[in-house]
């Protein structure tokens, strides 16, 4: 028999605080082009993705422009199930690799979470996001694979293929 996914208390925002990836020291930043912060880890994400409060009304919904399902994710990663919190992603952003990064979560869905006005600290919407795009990316798609579009003409008609499993290849795919 399959074994369950994990059952969390949602309602850890009381026991739990609000924190975020440590940042990088800035000498090390400065050798390279990586991210400012490092990532969570999954279980660290897990644990903040627990801190929200499953509201009935999800102002971070409501202010998202794209009308992500956050309170959806979040459940689903403080439960374990990266592969699903991506999956359920994807059925209102077509990149949200990409706008999950350069989304000022700050200003929309943290600034507008109901534990925020609370007094508890926002759940951190935007780093629990990275984490399960990272997971996704890393774990199926493959790593640093390079697109390339190729065409073939059948009679009058034309068909393109793509190969490459990074930003680049699942862009092209999406615009093809």
């Amino acid at each position: 028999m399959a074994k369950s996914p994990q059952k969390l208390d949602m309602l850890k925002f009381v026991e739990e605080g609000q924190s975020y990836p440590e940042k990088r020291d800035p000498d090390l930043r400065a050798e390279d082009f990586q991210e400012i912060a490092d990532r969570y880890a999954p279980d660290k994400a897990a644990e903040q993705a627990a801190r929200c409060s499953q509201c009935g009304v999800p102002y971070c919904s409501v202010h998202c422009p794209l009308h992500n399902h956050i309170p959806d994710w979040l459940r689903l990663t403080a439960e374990g199930r990266l592969r699903e919190a991506y999956e359920m992603s994807n059925l209102t952003s077509t990149m949200p690799e990409i706008c999950g990064r350069i989304c000022p979560q700050d200003r929309l869905c943290e600034g507008n979470c109901v534990i925020e006005f609370s007094g508890h600290g926002a759940v951190t919407i935007g780093a629990v996001e990275k984490i399960y795009h990272r997971y996704r990316l890393g774990r199926r798609l493959g790593r640093n694979a390079a697109a390339r579009t190729t065409e073939r003409t059948v009679g009058r008609h034309h068909r393109r293929g793509t190969s490459g499993a990074d930003r680049r290849g699942i862009f092209a795919r999406w615009r093809i």
